[in-house]
């Protein structure tokens, strides 16, 4: 699966490039990078979790340089990457610089709050914005408390395909339904 790193500092003459480079070669496949006024991009194959956020903090400690990172999920193809890159690239540019060192989609959608528009929900929920069964789905599920059997019950399936059905939710956005946070921030951009 491909993903995507933006690296940005706050001050760019101690944004030291080689350093970023072969810090994060080390554990994961960079496979093109791409250079900005204000910070670099990583693009990068795999499936691994690593801790991204750990490893911007110390880079920030061992060099007393302000940066924040943002860390994409996975896309299936490059040219969904691409857009992908390029629309977060603009989202970043509403998050002021201090507020965050580590961005993911969920602190991104935590920070956008109630400013959230039709491209950032398309965004979201990729190619379940359009999916009313999804949608049904996951409200249902919502509205049941996060509880598995009620939520089946009222859909009229078994426990096991609405599990299958979470699954793939959170395979595709990067957002797990089943964990509070995540379920809040879905609720409000759907509900």
């Amino acid at each position: 699966m491909l993903k995507f790193l933006i690296i940005e500092a706050k001050s760019l003459e101690k944004l030291d490039e080689t350093i970023l480079v072969s810090l994060f070669s080390e554990f994961i496949h960079i496979t093109d990078i791409k250079r900005r006024e204000d910070g670099l991009s990583f693009f990068f194959s795999g499936d691994q979790d690593e801790y991204f956020e750990d490893v911007i903090l110390n880079v920030m400690t061992d060099t007393l340089t302000d940066l924040r990172m943002y860390v994409s999920h996975t896309y299936p193809q490059e040219h969904d990457r691409l857009e992908a890159h390029q629309y977060m690239l603009s989202i970043l540019k509403k998050v002021p610089f201090g507020t965050y060192y580590y961005l993911d989609n969920s602190r991104v959608l935590s920070f956008l709050g109630h400013h959230i528009d039709e491209s950032i929900k398309r965004f979201i929920l990729r190619k379940f914005y359009d999916d009313q069964a999804m949608l049904e789905t996951l409200l249902i599920y919502f509205e049941s408390n996060l509880n598995m059997i009620h939520a089946a019950k009222k859909l009229y399936i078994h426990r096991n395909t609405l599990i299958q059905r979470l699954d793939k939710f959170t395979q595709t956005t990067g957002f797990d339904p089943r964990k509070f946070i995540d379920a809040h921030l879905i609720y409000n951009l759907i509900g």
